[in-house]
């Protein structure tokens, strides 16, 4: 009884749009709204939700093929840098034990609320809410912890659970100030795998532009440049002429094989309409989410949980500027790319390839942070930037995973940084104690 009860514990945790629309419904409840509203603010808020991650993984999708191709056709051979390859290695990894990802998980969440609820005196207010993301950080960190101190599997679910919560809780809290200043204050902050990246950018990305005169929404190009002052023929433009570019270094042939006959210039140009068509979705999904978070969160911060800020998805921060955005993803390929062949030139026994998420899902909301705080000549020094160092991480990251065949690391921003720092006081650790691989 007792475990059927934990697994729908569990199972309502890990799916973000059911536990936002809850909340959202609590939220108003507690704010005495009517009953009609209680239930469509909830339903918007889910369904909102729902179109943000439709549009992300639709994107991953669309892109994989692309860059698995190229990898192909150059023989190049290696890590992927990808969240999905972080979770493929990790499970993996742990095997049987598996399963134990789950208390992980629940037990970070209530360190969270915890922490959140105690805000007074911790200071944490971001509560974590991204349950894809989350299932993600708590299979990697239990690995980890597993793998370096080599304690029984009870004690590292223990640790890796209070670990996991202490970050959400203040990695979440970190960004709101920037991400309130990019959204006009929405309501909410970001709880997903560059928490910290978005602070950190904000920092600096002041020295590169003005955010008033370099504003990317506000680029006005001459002529029949023109047509790129329109976000979606922009979007839509931009990434035909990128991906483009990317498939033609494969051969046309190769396109046709990928486009499963269709010529190669209509494949490539509906690859484009469609990452517009993406973005719309995001959009859309944004309005709808972000509106009912913002007016039913006073309810529980009110009654419940005093300044607690929901954190969601980073997606949610695209459509705040969608030129950005494009510009962001655009320039931390780039970065990639420049990483990659210093990796290279110095014959680096690690080799990453990128995939499409910490390419458009860490450079995109970057960019768009950058942008607002100083313009896009921001975004894209910040977008180079950010290329090079969550491939270095990831470089990083992986001497210290403990998985010799394993596909890849996440790539990502806080998972290229922060963790891998964690990961040597845990190395550390283990060889002050003789513990883990260092047991005699």
């Amino acid at each position: 009884m007792l475990e059927t009860i934990f697994s729908i514990i569990k199972e309502f945790l890990t799916q973000p749009a059911i536990l936002i629309g809850i909340l959202v419904g609590v939220g108003y409840a507690l704010s005495k709204k009517t009953p009609v509203k209680i239930i469509t603010g909830a339903v918007s808020a889910a369904v909102g939700l729902m179109l943000v991650l439709f549009g992300g993984t639709q994107f991953s999708q669309t892109f994989k093929p692309i860059v698995d191709a190229v990898s192909k056709e150059y023989g190049i051979k290696g890590y992927l840098m990808d969240s999905y390859a972080m979770k493929a290695a990790t499970q993996e990894a742990l095997g049987n034990n598996f399963g134990f990802v789950g208390y992980v998980f629940v037990i970070a969440f209530f360190v969270n609320l915890l922490l959140v609820f105690f805000g007074k005196y911790t200071k944490a207010k971001g509560i974590f809410l991204t349950g894809n993301a989350g299932v993600a950080h708590s299979q990697a960190l239990l690995w980890l912890v597993a793998y370096w101190l080599g304690i029984g599997w009870i004690p590292a679910v223990i640790l890796s659970g209070i670990l996991l919560g202490i970050y959400w809780a203040f990695s979440t809290t970190l960004p709101i100030k920037a991400v309130a200043k990019v959204t006009n204050n929405a309501g909410f902050t970001i709880g997903h795998n560059e928490n910290i990246g978005v602070w950190f950018f904000s920092k600096f990305a002041h020295w590169f532009g003005d955010p008033v005169k370099d504003d990317a929404e506000n680029l006005k190009l001459p002529g029949w440049l023109s047509i790129f002052n329109h976000n979606v023929t922009a979007i839509s433009l931009t990434m035909t002429i990128f991906t483009g570019g990317f498939l033609l270094t494969i051969g046309i042939p190769k396109i046709e094989v990928m486009s499963g006959g269709q010529n190669w210039l209509i494949y490539i140009i509906t690859l484009g309409l469609q990452f517009s068509m993406y973005m719309v979705i995001l959009l859309q999904g944004v309005r709808m989410m972000v509106g009912e978070i913002s007016a039913s969160f006073k309810g529980i911060q009110e009654k419940l949980i005093p300044n607690a800020v929901p954190a969601i998805d980073v997606a949610a921060l695209l459509p705040f500027s969608a030129n950005a955005a494009t510009l962001g993803f655009i320039f931390t390929t780039f970065g990639t790319l420049l990483a990659m062949g210093c990796l290279l030139l110095f014959k680096s026994p690690i080799m990453v390839i990128p995939g499409f998420v910490p390419l458009f899902f860490a450079g995109g909301p970057i960019g768009v942070v950058a942008n607002r705080y100083g313009g896009y000549k921001s975004t894209m020094v910040c977008g180079i930037l950010l290329g090079l160092i969550q491939s270095f991480g990831s470089v990083w990251a992986i001497t210290l995973m403990g998985i010799p065949d394993g596909v890849g690391w996440s790539g990502m921003f806080d998972f290229s940084t922060v963790w891998p720092a964690a990961t040597e006081i845990l190395k550390l650790v283990a060889r002050m104690f003789d513990m883990g691989p260092f047991a005699n």
